[in-house]
């Protein structure tokens, strides 16, 4: 049954005028802005055009579709198939959804199809979940699973879109409601049973695995443009084992849903993520590529990703998060211009013992952060702590530069494992303000920070078993005695500063003695 989420009434009116200007300035932009400007990561990576699509329409009211009488039906959902199987006998067009309010249950997407929504057209999905079966084939946090069909599902396609300037509501406060009754759904369990028995659903004897909202899955050429995905069950846009992908100018609001994550790549390459504004109570944009043994096997890394243009407003967890599921690999990442205000983390690498394989290669610049509630950067091979096991993930080759943070608890925390340090790591042209403890660093392999200026309430820098750290031109002043710079742990060495930091300026743990700051030995290197 249709079930619309409702706003307090002192809210609608600014609901309703923030979605109008969104609107508007969509529209604007989409028609202003057809092509999109050239891509120039730091690796090799391919261009990405839209997919090639017929433009032929096929109107779903031609096909009996009605619009929705008061908070019921009628539904679309034979509707927009028999639109969608039309234009695939026609060799591929636009499935138009004009404007209004229509209900619907899932909507499977098949090759040659954009599926258009006009403005001024939302899409409620039914909140009704057996309408969501059969199940099919997906990834549930890492883990492969059949479970209940996403509200819009691509599997095996190729050239495929979903454009315009509505909205695709998804209803997902009942959904959210499962999961409370349920629980997390065992995906660690699950992964250790043959695919085949993975399934949850009714009658299945498992319940309480959310499906995502919108899902591409094994398919190339995507395109997702325009749209506003507002309120799905769990991940809204979800790519999965796909490849040449681009997501641009779309507006993801999931305020409430538990894991509501924005976008996620999952085991995915060449893609495109620009122009977007995502606001949700958990991740705006995830990189991910399965959950230990089951994404060890599977061994499909998330790789050639640009992230670009974007803002991430109100979000609880992170802005741009790395992981946690890492186990497939993900490398060649390039994030540049992007605002994060009030949200937890600004950029976050989380992974831990179990998920093995590497994480590489990552570049991000041009970022402005405030008002977080966590870190401004956070990479952490620690993530749960000491009760994880397995294999070490490896995390090297992060270069971070132009980036500024203002107002956080903690603007740089990197954690690497005892047995696996972090390596390569660079910070370059930061400007770290109004931090409580700015930089904190434990077991890190080569660390450079360069035209860094840090203003902290406690210790600006704290630095715990680090082999050859660089300081050049960098600034760092706090509120405590004794120095704006310690250096703890007995693995600490080979550390080099320039005259913009004096010896007086550090503080020396225990293990560490003051032959370790710029040692004759190694001094020709610096």
């Amino acid at each position: 049954m249709f079930k619309p989420t409702l706003l307090p009434s002192a809210l609608r009116p600014l609901a309703a005028v923030a979605t109008a200007l969104w609107l508007m300035l969509a529209a604007s932009a989409v028609t202003a802005q057809e092509t999109i400007e050239r891509l120039a990561p730091p690796f090799p990576m391919e261009q990405l055009t839209r997919p090639t699509i017929p433009e032929k329409s096929f109107n779903i009211r031609d096909y009996g579709a009605r619009e929705m009488d008061g908070q019921d039906g009628p539904m679309i959902t034979e509707p927009v198939r028999r639109a969608i199987q039309a234009a695939v006998e026609a060799g591929g067009g636009k499935v138009v959804i004009p404007a209004g309010n229509w209900l619907s249950g899932p909507i499977h997407l098949k090759s040659n199809i954009n599926l258009h929504l006009e403005r001024n057209a939302e899409v409620f999905f039914s909140t009704d979940r057996e309408l969501y079966l059969p199940v099919v084939h997906q990834r549930h946090e890492g883990v492969e699973a059949y479970n209940y069909s996403p509200m819009i599902y691509a599997a095996h396609v190729e050239n495929v879109a979903i454009t315009g300037q509505g909205t695709l509501n998804g209803q997902g406060e009942p959904w959210w409601d499962w999961f409370e009754k349920h629980g997390a759904p065992p995906r660690v369990l699950a992964s250790q049973f043959p695919l085949s028995q993975r399934i949850f659903g009714k009658g299945s004897g498992m319940e309480g695995m959310r499906p995502s909202f919108v899902v591409f899955w094994k398919s190339e050429n995507i395109l997702v443009e325009g749209v506003r995905l507002v309120d799905g069950p769990m991940w809204n846009l979800h790519l999965v084992y796909s490849e040449n992908i681009i997501v641009r100018r779309t507006r993801i609001e999931s305020m409430k849903a538990p894991n509501g994550d924005g976008i996620v790549v999952d085991s995915s390459r060449n893609v495109l993520i620009e122009h977007n504004d995502i606001q949700t109570d958990s991740d705006a944009i995830v990189l991910k590529s399965g959950l230990n043994e089951d994404g060890l096997n599977i061994n499909i890394p998330t790789e050639n990703v640009v992230i670009r243009h974007f803002s991430a407003r109100n979000v609880r967890n992170t802005g741009v998060a790395f992981g946690s599921e890492t186990s497939g690999g993900i490398r060649n990442v390039y994030v540049h211009n992007g605002l994060f205000d009030g949200i937890g983390r600004g950029i976050g690498f989380r992974t831990e013992r179990g998920r093995g394989n590497v994480v590489e290669n990552i570049w991000v610049r041009d970022i402005t952060m405030r008002n977080l509630t966590y870190e401004g950067v956070s990479i952490n091979t620690f993530f749960t702590g000491r009760s994880a096991t397995g294999p070490a993930p490896l995390v090297r080759n992060i270069r971070l530069r132009s980036i500024s943070i203002d107002r956080s608890p903690t603007a740089i925390n990197l954690t690497g494992l005892p047995e696996k340090w972090l390596e390569n790591i660079t910070l370059e042209n930061v400007k770290i303000t109004n931090a409580e403890m700015a930089v904190q660093v434990t077991r890190v392999k080569n660390l450079v920070l360069k035209d860094v200026s840090v203003r902290s309430q406690s210790l600006a820098m704290q630095v715990m078993d680090t082999y050859e750290l660089r300081l050049e031109r960098v600034s760092l002043q706090d509120r405590v005695p004794g120095g704006p710079l310690r250096l703890e742990g007995r693995y600490t060495g080979a550390v080099f500063i320039d005259d913009s930091l004096e010896i007086d300026d550090i503080q020396f743990g225990r293990d560490v003695s003051r032959e370790v700051v710029n040692p004759e030995s190694t001094r020709q290197a610096w």
